[in-house]
């Protein structure tokens, strides 16, 4: 069973105590720390690589672990890496290009540039598309069983076209959407009169001088190729490949962290599209337009904290887990690319380096300063130190949900910890379900005789009924049943 039950989203969190202060504050632990934070990558193991850009120069490139493990080839910072779903950053800028040369515009629609699409899509712009409001429905829902080979960009239009209906009305919600993406690739085929790959070949690589980036086809020779990997029965299997994985516009490309630099300065700058554009990316849309606070621009997720500006986005593919994050106000931006399927927190490590290089100026999450905090020091003092932490409340921010994944972390292995911490969340947030069930987790698996202990904190989760856990509530219910027999 899987107990790290929670997606770990960009919320945007701080730490701090005193111990960790020091952590954060003195340069000459700077590897320390970094390797901590990448500790399941070293080894014979697959890779994980990060860069760090700041004012416009790169401050710092490191790789850990193997690019391809049955060559014994290590990662570096010329490795190219399955971008996934980062991808649509790159998906996006063309569109917004076409949109540049006057080819396209934000209320163009889907059917002025594919006739063939049925009239359900007649209301679908350019600009839907983009900000996942198509109400286009998801390939993976209507790939045919019996199909045996990979779906491409043009499969995926045809599901499409067979179809009749949306899930909903065009603009009227968000629902992120890969069938929205591989779908603009398309548009920029038909409008450019280039392939996909050609396009962005042409408009984007050779002219920011990214030379190992290229989008994938099934029979291209990438360079410097990381190959996918997971972790099965306790052995790492290639997985490099799945059904999805040969369509282009929702996560085919692939690129280095090197490359990554020269198309994070592209975005200061009026290279490929003019500003205003570019703040067009970078701003969230609804149904009313463009707005400020969180939300989704043009392949960017947008978030706000404390009155700075977080750009990110993350891509997971078969064998790969990746995440981008940028801090306009700080001019500083984090890569952090893998080709290990299992392991996630990638969103977690990009905030505490893009705080670590930025001199304090971004968040810290506190779930991985802690973390380290009671590795080094153990867990026996933790309120003392969670008191330190909540008497900074202007610098650090406390996030439920991360301090539940660091109980979860432990579980496994050293289970005596989480219990310390599902204590704590306990203790300082007893409204909040989380700690709850990570007690009922705890009692019931990892130890003997405490069925009615564990059925105590289950009855607490279903009770206090968190909103989007339905599932965590009815899981909560059936162990109530099961351990009542």
């Amino acid at each position: 069973m899987k107990y790290n039950v929670f997606i770990l989203i960009v919320s945007l969190i701080l730490f701090g105590c005193k111990t960790s202060q020091k952590i954060i504050e003195h340069k000459e632990t700077n590897q320390d720390l970094i390797n901590f934070l990448f500790q399941d990558y070293i080894g014979e193991k697959p890779s994980a690589g990060f860069i760090i850009v700041k004012d416009g120069k790169i401050k710092k490139c490191q790789s850990f672990g193997y690019a391809d493990l049955e060559n014994r080839i290590l990662a570096n910072c010329e490795t190219n890496y399955r971008l996934a779903s980062v991808t649509k950053q790159f998906t996006a800028m063309g569109i917004l290009i076409l949109i540049n040369q006057g080819k396209l515009n934000y209320e163009t629609k889907l059917t002025e540039i594919i006739s063939e699409f049925p009239e359900y899509g007649k209301e679908i712009t350019i600009k839907n598309l983009m900000t996942h409001r198509s109400g286009l429905q998801s390939y993976t829902k209507l790939y045919p069983k019996d199909w045996k080979k990979q779906l491409i960009d043009n499969d995926v239009l045809n599901l499409l076209i067979k179809q009749d209906s949306l899930l909903f009305p065009a603009n009227s919600k968000f629902k992120y959407s890969n069938s929205g993406y591989a779908v603009l690739a398309t548009i920029i085929e038909r409008v450019s009169g280039k392939t996909f790959k050609e396009f962005l070949d042409e408009e984007i690589f050779e002219k920011l001088g990214m030379i190992n980036s290229s989008v994938y086809l099934n029979d291209l020779k990438i360079k410097n190729r990381a190959y996918g990997y997971k972790l099965i029965k306790n052995k790492y299997e290639n997985k490099d490949q799945n059904k999805w994985s040969a369509i282009q516009g929702d996560g085919g490309i692939y690129s280095s962290l090197s490359d990554y630099a020269k198309w994070d300065k592209s975005l200061y700058e009026e290279t490929l599209i003019s500003k205003n554009l570019m703040s067009d990316a970078f701003s969230n849309w609804d149904e009313s337009g463009k707005t400020n606070g969180n939300g989704y621009g043009f392949g960017w997720q947008i978030g706000e904290k404390k009155g700075k500006k977080y750009l990110a986005h993350g891509g997971s593919s078969t064998g790969f887990l990746n995440t981008t994050l940028r801090v306009p106000s700080e001019k500083i931006t984090v890569a952090i690319f893998t080709n290990n399927g299992n392991l996630g927190g990638l969103k977690r490590k990009a905030l505490v380096l893009a705080s670590y290089f930025s001199d304090g100026k971004t968040l810290m999450p506190a779930e991985i300063i802690l973390g380290k905090d009671i590795k080094d020091n153990g867990i026996e003092n933790i309120a003392t130190k969670f008191k330190e932490i909540k008497s900074n409340p202007d610098k650090y921010d406390i996030s439920e949900e991360s301090l539940i994944g660091l109980g979860f972390s432990y579980f496994k292995n050293e289970p005596e910890k989480s219990l310390k911490v599902f204590e704590l969340i306990i203790a300082e947030f007893p409204n909040y379900f989380g700690g709850y069930y990570g007690l009922g987790q705890y009692y019931a698996y990892k130890t003997e005789g405490n069925n009615e202990l564990a059925i105590e904190n289950y009855k607490k989760v279903v009770e206090l009924n968190p909103a989007n856990q339905k599932r965590l509530v009815n899981r909560s219910k059936n162990m109530i049943k099961k351990l009542s027999e």
